[in-house]
């Protein structure tokens, strides 16, 4: 089984310097790749992703520490606009892979690209303490039983991990929330009869732990990927 990945932007140090700007995927998913015996294709540009999409059984959107614009959503400008259009590149394989009935699991950043491109929108967190920059960078959700999220947890709730100064405002028409924070931020949503998921916090940073639930939220994405090929 293959999946593809899309890379993410960062910039290391001084711009300027020979291979300090890298498109990069991290680490856990080699962990990914490893447990499960899977390919894992990293996608860098727009090009050949039909070809790309027809070579694998899933996609993961994964987080970004580069903010979408705000075009796409007819949000309020940016005090500063991203050095690279990422989502451009999100949204493309979003669409061949939810055209071809194949499953997508978005991660924080791929968690808000999917509501924008089923039509919802984003907004900066008023306060993002709790979320983003308390020294535990955890909080509590509420799950709905039926879920994807309940799959694993088998609980109504549970804590998470948290690291994002953005939230979904206006949920896509397609798309329901399965998990919520005590603040009302939606940390999950989901589209099963079309085998589209998403989560806020990062499951993916649990994999390199042998003993985590999350791990079942890649294996039931992964059985579902199993499912369409």
């Amino acid at each position: 089984m293959n999946l593809a990945i899309t890379l993410r932007h960062m910039t290391m140090g001084n711009e300027a310097a020979v291979w300090n700007v890298r498109w990069m995927c991290s680490e856990d998913y080699m962990h990914l790749a490893k447990k499960y015996g899977v390919g894992i294709i990293a996608v860098l540009s727009e090009e050949a992703i039909e070809s790309i999409c027809a070579s694998c059984d899933g996609l993961i959107i994964p987080g970004s520490a580069t903010d979408i614009p705000t075009k796409y959503y007819n949000g309020a400008p940016l005090e500063k606009e991203p050095p690279v259009d990422e989502y451009a590149l999100d949204s493309a394989l979003i669409k061949y892979f939810y055209e071809a009935g194949k499953p997508i699991f978005g991660i924080c950043g791929g968690h808000q690209a999917i509501n924008v491109f089923f039509g919802g929108g984003l907004r900066r967190m008023k306060d993002s303490k709790v979320h983003e920059n308390d020294t535990a960078h955890s909080h509590p959700i509420n799950i709905e039983k039926g879920s994807f999220v309940y799959d694993v947890f088998s609980t109504e709730r549970t804590t998470v991990n948290s690291y994002h100064a953005w939230e979904l405002d206006g949920i896509a028409p397609d798309l329901s929330v399965v998990a919520t924070t005590d603040d009302g931020v939606a940390e999950a949503i989901e589209w099963k009869m079309h085998n589209v998921f998403a989560t806020q916090w990062h499951p993916e940073l649990l994999l390199r732990q042998e003993q985590s639930a999350e791990h079942a939220l890649f294996e039931n994405f992964l059985r579902r990927c199993e499912e369409c090929r």
